[in-house]
């Protein structure tokens, strides 16, 4: 990838706020942005990764404090975007959409512990529900979770601990029959 040279004083006209120089500076970087997203996004959300990249450019270039800092923090920008969208993505999809192993063997009881469980996920307080099926269903890893959910890495491992827990009793109160047999 080419990138492009730093001008490290047009870099600091647009964070003192020259509008010319931050326009010349969002120019200048948009085809190396475009050619990072097309390699670490999705086709569909090239155009957007970059916009979202270029936006936050915009708004927070007089934040920066290093110049030297500016190529990296912008492509950590764009990488975050597709993520970003991909996750969105994921999580559009429905429960059933999701394929299904063609090796799995489907019961008559399967259609009933897939509603069962689908109950449980469903009556989860929101903050878990979520990190559930970003994890368990769409196998998003500890760090694209905190992501998506903008919480620590942290707290998106001891959400879904509890998360997995509560569906364990859950279950549990299936097998001792309170629930009544599937």
């Amino acid at each position: 990838m080419t990138a492009v040279i730093i001008d490290g004083a047009l870099l600091e006209d647009a964070r003192a706020g020259d509008r010319a120089a931050l326009e010349r500076l969002l120019k200048a970087h948009k085809p190396d942005l475009e050619r990072y997203a097309r390699r670490h996004c999705a086709s569909d959300d090239v155009e957007e990764a970059v916009q979202d990249a270029l936006w936050i450019l915009y708004r927070r270039v007089g934040g920066l404090r290093s110049v030297a800092a500016f190529t990296g923090w912008l492509y950590q920008i764009v990488r975050r975007a597709c993520l970003k969208h991909a996750v969105g993505r994921r999580a559009a999809q429905s429960l059933d959409d999701l394929p299904v192993g063609a090796d799995r063997d489907r019961t008559a009881s399967d259609g009933e512990l897939r509603a069962f469980l689908s109950g449980i996920i469903a009556a989860l307080p929101r903050p878990y529900r979520e990190v559930l099926v970003l994890k368990d269903v769409q196998g998003l890893s500890a760090e694209e979770i905190s992501v998506a959910l903008s919480i620590s890495v942290e707290a998106a491992k001891s959400r879904l601990h509890r998360a997995r827990a509560m569906v364990r009793e859950a279950f549990s109160d299936l097998a001792s029959g309170q629930y009544g047999a599937l």
